[in-house]
């Protein structure tokens, strides 16, 4: 049987950790991108529940009548 030259041997062990290297560097990426994305939709969830809680707030303001102040007189 024939074995692989040393020239060979070492040319496959380089283009195996490249390849190693290449495919964390895509596995992080993604793993990235995930983490982004779900800070995304996180962040537009609770702008969503903001904007309504801001939205009922002001609906019960108008809806109550506004507590007038009574000034007092000054103590002489």
């Amino acid at each position: 049987m024939l074995q692989p030259s040393k020239q060979r041997m070492t040319a496959d062990n380089q283009f195996l950790k490249l390849q190693t290297r290449t495919l964390s560097r895509g596995r992080m990426t993604s793993d990235m991108d995930s983490i982004i994305q779900q800070r995304v939709e996180n962040t537009a969830r609770l702008r969503e529940l903001r904007l309504a809680k801001e939205e009922q707030d002001r609906a019960i303001a108008l809806a109550s009548p506004p507590v007038k102040k009574t000034r007092r007189k000054p103590a002489k």
